[in-house]
């Protein structure tokens, strides 16, 4: 069995990575204990306590507030699922920033896959991919803040492009960037990507909640000045009707945004084909 570790940079990226799966990678949910995970993600008798197990185990809240200790530390699995072929784990880094979690997290796993090539594991080969935002600095850019980032762990990557796949180190790495390609210098978030596939699911929601946040917006709101934010508020605002109160993680999930906007996202199919063509 192969594995892909899929570093996502904020929640509704774990969420919309997850549903473009279910949609055409031909996934569907891991809905056991941790502990009953595929080996070396749980235990057996090689590995007593599983990775996830340990991860939350050894994760240090002393210094966290109560809010924060309430729910599992940053860099977290969010989700699993898996088709015949691959078990794809979703983290949630909570932000670009948390490379020291990161790192530390992609170091375990060189370790104990090191120990799978005796057999004993189900889980026997892994890859890693990182989902980003270009956000105002474009694509490239974002590249390049990856390759200095992470060099140290997965070496050189001058090869590094969106949505392809370097298989010349260690272990295999990739990074999807949301990005607009009518930008100039390609910028753009997911929102991008999601914006549209919610105006195709509730037209007349999505253009009641375009003239609400717009008429509303006063200097110095968030949404004023940022076409990222205003697009979260407006998707939010459309998908309320099924899922009161409830942020974007939820509208974009599977109790919020229609499967078939999924099926017909060019995001949506090109993100699905480059995880799932993990080598």
């Amino acid at each position: 069995m192969k594995s892909v570790f899929v570093f996502c940079e904020g929640r509704h990226d774990v969420v919309f990575a997850q549903r473009c799966l279910g949609a055409l990678g031909g996934c569907s949910w891991i809905r056991s204990s941790i502990g009953d995970l595929p080996s070396p993600l749980g235990a057996n008798s090689v590995i007593p306590q599983g990775l996830i197990a340990s991860w939350y185990q050894h994760a240090s809240i002393e210094k966290l507030g109560l809010q924060e200790a309430a729910h599992p530390p940053s860099p977290s699995v969010r989700s699993i699922v898996n088709n015949e072929e691959k078990v794809f784990v979703l983290i949630g880094m909570n932000g670009k920033d948390r490379i020291e979690g990161v790192m530390r997290i992609l170091q375990q796993l060189r370790v104990v896959f090191r120990r799978a090539e005796t057999g004993k594991f189900d889980v026997s080969q892994y890859a890693t991919a990182f989902l980003f935002d270009a956000d105002d600095c474009g694509l490239e850019e974002t590249l390049d803040w990856f390759r200095l980032r992470y060099e140290a762990h997965f070496g050189d990557m001058p090869d590094l492009e969106h949505g392809k796949w370097i298989t010349g180190n260690d272990v295999p790495v990739g990074c999807f960037v949301f990005h607009d390609d009518d930008a100039p210098t390609k910028t753009g978030t997911l929102e991008t990507h999601v914006a549209p596939m919610a105006k195709g699911a509730w037209p007349d929601r999505f253009r009641a909640a375009m003239k609400f946040v717009d008429d509303n917006a006063r200097e110095g709101d968030s949404v004023h000045g940022d076409e990222a934010k205003r697009m979260k508020a407006i998707v939010t605002s459309a998908g309320q009707f099924d899922n009161p109160g409830s942020p974007l993680s939820e509208i974009i999930g599977r109790n919020g945004l229609p499967g078939e906007q999924f099926e017909r996202s060019p995001a949506s199919r090109e993100l699905a084909e480059f995880l799932t063509a993990a080598p």
